[in-house]
């Protein structure tokens, strides 16, 4: 005689499907996650060769501007309120690539801002440090703004905090972005000699 499956049985099996369906979508989300904030690290890391690839060029800041000697940078910051750059304004969100005008190598009211970019898919700028190298980078005091500026001919970093004297004394600098729910962060890292990371 042919049996069934009895009810006891069928509602065991359904919730071992609903089990491992839940954990695969939460393994999903994660992983999603994840991918959406390594990518948006690339993108500040590419953000960084951009201005490094002006500032090595020949790339002209305004249209009829003879000035091709620009140092282009790119000015972080990691508070919300931000601070203004040129006629930008860079946020924990919002980061501004620039022409440094007066070439102190820190974005401000002189110089000229040339774009701004978003961080999206829920990242914000949650850490700033900068030394003379990874060690002493995080042993210092984070900082809230961090300017990497690059100037022709010359292929090396200036990296500069307006917030320390002298402002432009460091040789390694790192920018963490983290995901809005705090659960996954990816840091971007410079040093003087040009070398863009994004580390694991």
């Amino acid at each position: 005689m042919n049996r069934g499956f009895t009810l006891i049985e069928l509602l065991v099996s359904l919730a071992i499907f609903a089990l491992m369906t839940a954990l695969v979508v939460a393994k999903f989300g994660n992983f999603n996650q994840s991918t959406l904030l390594t990518d948006t690290a690339y993108d500040v890391a590419l953000a960084l060769r951009t201005a490094q690839s002006y500032g090595l060029s020949v790339k002209n800041s305004t249209a009829g501007s003879p000035a091709f000697s620009y140092p282009y940078g790119i000015d972080f910051n990691s508070t919300a309120t931000g601070a203004a750059c040129d006629s930008y304004t860079s946020t924990d969100q919002l980061f501004v690539l620039f022409a440094d005008k007066d070439s102190n190598h820190l974005c401000g009211s002189g110089d000229l801002g040339i774009s701004t970019y978003a961080l999206t898919r829920g990242a914000y700028i949650s850490y700033l440090c900068a030394g003379s190298d990874q060690a002493t980078c995080h042993s210092n005091p984070a900082i809230t703004s961090l300017d990497i500026s690059f100037q022709r001919p010359n292929p090396e970093a200036s990296i500069c905090s307006s917030g320390f004297n002298p402002a432009c004394s460091y040789a390694y600098a790192e920018i963490t972005v983290t995901s809005n729910d705090k659960s996954n962060s990816r840091t971007i890292s410079v040093r003087q000699n040009g070398q863009i990371t994004v580390l694991k």
